[in-house]
């Protein structure tokens, strides 16, 4: 029988490297243009709410990877305040 956490690792890791060619796209382009703040919004709050449920239950693998989700959502958020401000000074 498959551990459950090792099931959870695998679908939060997916979820959690979701981000990454995102952020590659922003650094690499230097604009943050495509990124939407609505989506960026509702991303980092469903992850806080699924690291708060991995919190409560004790779920390793929920704490761990909406851990990683959350700081990848908010470094979406940083390169948009940084390129914003670039591309208006």
């Amino acid at each position: 029988m498959i551990n459950p956490e090792i099931i959870g690792f695998i679908a939060g890791g997916l979820s959690s490297v979701l981000f990454i060619p995102q952020i590659a796209k922003i650094i690499r382009e230097k604009s943050a243009e495509g990124f939407s703040l609505v989506t960026g919004i509702i991303g980092v709050v469903s992850s806080a709410l699924w690291l708060w449920y991995g919190f409560l239950n004790g779920h390793i693998s929920m704490i761990i990877t909406n851990a990683l989700a959350v700081s990848a959502t908010l470094l979406l958020f940083i390169l948009k305040l940084n390129y914003s401000r670039k591309k208006t000074a």
